[in-house]
């Protein structure tokens, strides 16, 4: 199974404060409904049969497989590939995204072992989750008879935004790019990395050199990657970690100290913080 930054096998938590703030129950509720590892599991379905569609096609010469029960193919594939998986694609081959979703499919019908995913895996992840949540809220509005088919959630649209926000580690392969949406559980890490490489530049220091010139050293995937190195097999592998059955233990069992709320449990402050993004925008839209 991978890790998450929160455990996705999970999805009736409750919250110490959820009782008292109308709010904050109300996003616990929604929380609940959701089926995370389905969400990701979907997600990588569809990516993997959408990619092995067209790369059968391709290696047919650009005619429909007999056996294909595709109805429409892209005039243009290289172009199909980067709109339907804008992130993926500015990192990965084809190729090597079929591989990427093989390696993450076997991991998440693990559930017997843990694996660590890396700057791209969670680029692929992201778009093939972006892509199957989609569908699926086009269905809960348009066709919820046909949801159920895919059943991401207990009849609910999934906000994209908060699903990234609660159980991305972090966003580090959009370093220097715009994302598509807020992602604010995110953006003072990126924010923070983009200023202090901007600081080394301006001493007269390369962007490919002031990358590994950080405080906090990103990790040998996420340079390769913003660096767009060759990409190496080796950098496809999860890492396997030992299961103790404690892995997330930190966010669980440990506390801290909330200036308003006093003792909090790290997963109860961390989903405050959510619910607190989520009204934000909802009052900013309104």
């Amino acid at each position: 199974m991978l890790i998450f930054a929160k455990d996705i096998s999970q999805r009736d938590h409750q919250h110490a404060l959820e009782d008292k703030l109308p709010e904050l129950k109300q996003y616990m509720e929604y929380q609940r409904k959701l089926f995370p590892y389905t969400v990701v599991r979907a997600g990588l379905d569809l990516a993997y049969k959408e990619l092995d569609d067209i790369l059968n096609y391709v290696d047919n010469d650009h005619r429909p497989p007999v056996d294909s029960s595709r109805q429409e193919y892209p005039a243009d594939v290289n172009e199909w590939y980067k709109s339907r998986f804008p992130w993926t694609s500015a990192f990965l081959k084809m190729e090597d995204m079929h591989f990427a979703l093989v390696v993450l499919v076997k991991a998440m019908d693990s559930f017997r072992t843990h694996e660590s995913a890396n700057t791209y895996h969670w680029a692929v992840l992201y778009d093939s989750v972006h892509n199957i949540i989609q569908v699926y809220n086009d269905l809960i509005r348009n066709d919820p008879g046909n949801s159920r088919d895919i059943h991401l959630s207990n009849a609910v649209e999934v906000n994209f935004d908060d699903f990234i926000n609660n159980y991305w580690p972090e966003l580090d392969f959009m370093i220097f790019s715009q994302a598509d949406y807020p992602h604010a559980r995110h953006q003072e890490r990126k924010d923070s990395i983009e200023e202090e490489i901007k600081d080394i530049m301006s001493e007269g220091v390369e962007p490919l050199v002031a990358l590994e010139k950080l405080d906090t050293p990103l990790n040998s995937s996420t340079l390769k990657l913003l660096r767009r190195d060759p990409v190496e097999t080796r950098f496809l592998e999860l890492k396997s970690v030992t299961d103790t059955g404690n892995e997330y233990d930190p966010i669980y069992k440990e506390f801290v100290e909330d200036p308003q709320h006093g003792r909090l449990s790290v997963i109860d402050a961390e989903y405050m913080k959510s619910c607190s993004l989520v009204v934000e925008t909802i009052s900013k839209s309104s």
